[in-house]
């Protein structure tokens, strides 16, 4: 399978999915980080991007509309990545709860991906990444087709 930069389109059973389409969130309390996560997401083809500064407002994005995955630095001030997925997948939380999240860190240990993972971190992305890594990322966690809306697909 190709990243989604390339062809800008990812063949699925059910059709086609436009990276256009995509909704991401991007949370990193670096304002730099944010922007080069964008700008790569851009470049994908995955124009709606939003952005957080910390885990609160992530967790408030997530409440008003769904995204289709959550890219998200571990170490914030205030509520952490992991702070933000205990919130994120407890049962209480609805329906974002199953958004994909890929965690970026630029202290991959075992240990931190450990704990990333034992709290429902789909993908670990280590810093710094290419946009080749993050489509791929993006691949990886986006779910099947017949779990996806239909405004989506080509």
């Amino acid at each position: 399978m190709r990243p989604l930069g390339v062809g800008r389109v990812r063949r699925w059973r059910g059709g086609m999915i436009i990276p256009g389409r995509l909704r991401a969130l991007v949370v990193d309390d670096n304002t730099y980080a944010r922007a080069i996560c964008t700008v790569g997401l851009n470049k994908l083809g995955i124009a709606d991007v939003e952005e957080a500064e910390n885990g609160a407002e992530a967790i408030l994005k997530l409440m008003g509309k769904p995204f289709h995955f959550m890219l998200m630095d571990w170490y914030m001030p205030d509520i952490n990545g992991a702070g933000v997925m205990q919130v994120l997948r407890d049962a209480r939380f609805g329906a974002p709860r199953t958004t994909p999240v890929i965690l970026m860190t630029a202290y991959p240990s075992r240990e931190n991906i450990a704990r990333a993972r034992e709290l429902g971190v789909n993908e670990v992305l280590p810093k710094p990444f290419t946009t080749e890594q993050l489509g791929l990322a993006v691949q990886r966690v986006l779910p099947p087709a017949e779990e996806m809306d239909d405004s989506v697909f080509l």
